[in-house]
């Protein structure tokens, strides 16, 4: 199993566009015959004109001869890609091995969702994961360790009922992640992300 997250900064403004394209086109098209969709989302808090999108596939190879089954079909071609290739400033990939296996939020949603990227010290990224796991702060889903994209890298993804809750903790207090794991980390980014409409996670 291979989870493939899917950062796209997008050119501020296109948002609506970005997101319309996506539910309208992309996901009839797509379905979970050339991956299947664990989740899709759009920041509010962070880099704010970047979209999430996070898969799954059986192996690489799998992913590698489905992309190319999807990039032939002429929806794909004609209807999505040039709609919004001109929305995008960049595209970044990684690859990542579960070390938390996603799971549905614990309670109903509404969500607001918090991907948290930490840059580990060099060979501590699978401690890291194994830490962040032990510590089950309240809200995590999932927690994985890149090896592809970015390296050297933990993923960790929360889902929040209750924002001003995990506002309330914060990253830094003393039962926060920066301060129970700071000496395994060189750099973390977060964001808070809204799901998209088609998004499985809610």
């Amino acid at each position: 199993m291979v989870d493939e997250l899917r950062l796209y900064t997008l050119r501020p403004g296109a948002m609506a566009r970005y997101l319309d394209l996506a539910a309208r086109v992309a996901a009839p098209v797509r379905g979970d015959r050339y991956g299947t969709l664990l989740g899709f989302w759009s920041n509010e808090v962070g880099a704010a004109n970047a979209v999430v999108n996070l898969w799954r596939h059986a192996t690489l190879e799998t992913r590698k001869a489905l992309r190319r089954e999807l990039e032939a079909l002429p929806a794909w071609r004609e209807q999505y890609l040039p709609g919004v290739r001109p929305l995008m400033l960049r595209q970044v990939v990684r690859f990542l091995d579960p070390v938390l296996p996603l799971a549905a939020p614990a309670t109903p949603g509404p969500h607001w969702y918090e991907q948290r990227l930490f840059q580990a010290r060099p060979g501590e990224a699978g401690a890291l994961a194994e830490a962040l796991v032990r510590a089950a702060e309240p809200g995590q889903i999932a927690v994985w360790t890149s090896f592809a994209g970015p390296i050297n890298e933990v993923v960790q993804l929360l889902a929040h009922g209750d924002l001003p809750a995990r506002l309330a903790r914060g990253l830094h207090g003393p039962d926060g992640a920066l301060a129970r794991h700071a000496d395994r980390i060189q750099e973390v980014e977060t964001c808070l992300m809204r799901p998209a409409p088609h998004s499985p996670l809610r």
